[in-house]
């Protein structure tokens, strides 16, 4: 009787057959592989499909054509900053040439370690929104480039720092989102061979760019045809990176994806899967922290802060609200029909949903809420519409259970800061914000 073995990869395709009789040595084949099929295969992660999520090979898809759109236009920005900088021109001084290239590189540099300073923190959060925002800069870039063969030398040094500095927050915004989104796609640990793939993805489509990129240059030399191409591929550009971040499928809650869940659970009792948040995600519109009442009557923004800016920020003519809990301190300003909200987390707090979905929980209901002013926001020492701590464990759970990540913290978008509560000096009362009550309710005006 005789048995068949089989090598099979993560995929699960055949690679080997092998058969044992009783009287025969082991026979082996090998699997005959298209040569089609073999070169796919060298630009895809190992396992392909099962070893990343679905929305990759839409994303890649999309990526693809838009570094092919811009790599044509490279090729043109680049011949327009090499005539601005004097390349053909027999006038023209190369020490200039040189100032005008160091100060730009050095600006630029110097813009490069002040963005990720200051945004470093808010790109894994709204990857989606930086991945894009990188392209704009990019392309913003590109079209500055085209306007420094006509410009005297103060002018044209103004553009080259101003297009160094763009090229240097895309940059950052790229590669750092572009880290947040392979780790996104990586189900198996393949974090590392999914960017050696992509990277020679990225090989071949910028390669096929520059040859067709190098007939449009040699084509193209009037000055408008340049620039009406340059508009053209901008958009194509744009358009295929805006429809490859769209594709993506984000299993982590940012502010927006966190609010759009918990308003279609407080409108309709159901939870919103990744595929359908993505699916009504903005992009650069509507996130990081907008949040509305059920009517949309009375819209607003919420954020994070520390102690002293909750505590310490009343502007003149808003009502205020202060709210505490057994993790975090909360403050409501409301003026008309637009409102502010700012939380302090206390120490020991990992994960802000919670707190989060009190936000846009008390956003809802501000239409009755506030209807007659702040104190008809609290009644029997509750405010309304206040869900607790067990309601809210049972919708996270089904949160889980649709395929969210509750771990990931992607609601903070800067560092995170935690309230200490210290014990007051002898002989000294306790603040009302320290006592041992779950929650405390204030309204001041």
């Amino acid at each position: 009787m005789s048995r068949s073995f089989y090598d099979i990869d993560p995929a699960g395709e055949v690679l080997c057959t092998y058969t044992n009789g009783e009287k025969e040595k082991l026979k082996s084949e090998k699997t005959e592989v298209p040569i089609p099929k073999a070169v796919l295969y060298a630009f895809l992660p190992a396992g392909y499909p099962h070893s990343v999520t679905d929305d990759y090979l839409p994303y890649q898809t999309y990526d693809s054509l838009q570094a092919f759109a811009s790599s044509i236009t490279s090729l043109l920005a680049n011949r327009a900053v090499l005539e601005g900088l004097g390349v053909g021109d027999s006038s023209s001084s190369p020490t200039g040439a040189l100032i005008l290239k160091i100060t730009g590189d050095t600006i630029s540099r110097i813009a490069t370690i002040l963005f990720a300073h200051r945004m470093g923190q808010a790109i894994e959060p709204e990857c989606k929104f930086y991945r894009f925002l990188a392209d704009i800069f990019n392309d913003s870039a590109q079209f500055l480039d085209l306007l420094t063969p006509a410009l005297p030398y103060f002018p044209k040094l103004g553009v080259i720092v101003s297009a160094g500095v763009l090229r240097s927050l895309c940059g950052v915004a790229a590669n750092a989102s572009k880290a947040s989104l392979s780790a996104h796609f990586a189900l198996t640990g393949n974090l590392a061979e999914l960017n050696a793939k992509e990277a020679s993805q990225e090989t071949v489509v910028s390669l096929l760019g520059m040859l067709v990129g190098s007939l449009v240059v040699k084509m193209v030399e009037d000055k408008q045809v340049v620039w009406m191409l340059m508009v053209f591929l901008a958009g194509v550009h744009l358009a295929m990176n805006y429809h490859a971040v769209r594709a993506v499928k984000m299993r982590s809650l940012n502010r927006q994806r966190a609010t759009l869940v918990f308003r279609e659970w407080l409108d309709h009792g159901t939870v919103l899967t990744p595929q359908q948040v993505s699916q009504r995600e903005s992009i650069l519109r509507n996130g990081r922290g907008n949040l509305a009442s059920k009517s949309g009557d009375y819209t607003g923004f919420c954020d994070f802060g520390t102690y002293g800016d909750l505590m310490g920020w009343n502007p003149k003519g808003y009502h205020r609200y202060d709210f505490e809990t057994s993790t975090y301190f909360m403050g409501i300003w409301h003026r008309g029909g637009y409102f502010y909200m700012r939380i302090a987390l206390k120490e020991g707090t990992k994960n802000p949903l919670s707190a989060w979905f009190d936000a846009v929980n008390h956003a809802y209901h501000f239409d009755s809420a506030l209807k007659d002013g702040l104190e008809s926001h609290y009644e029997n020492e509750i405010p309304l519409g206040y869900v607790s701590e067990e309601q809210k464990q049972t919708i996270f759970a089904a949160m889980t259970a649709g395929g969210w990540d509750l771990e990931v913290n992607a609601l903070e978008t800067r560092l995170p800061v935690r309230v200490r509560a210290g014990d007051s000096r002898k002989g000294e009362p306790l603040p009302s914000s320290f006592l041992p009550p779950a929650a405390v309710f204030r309204a001041r005006y």
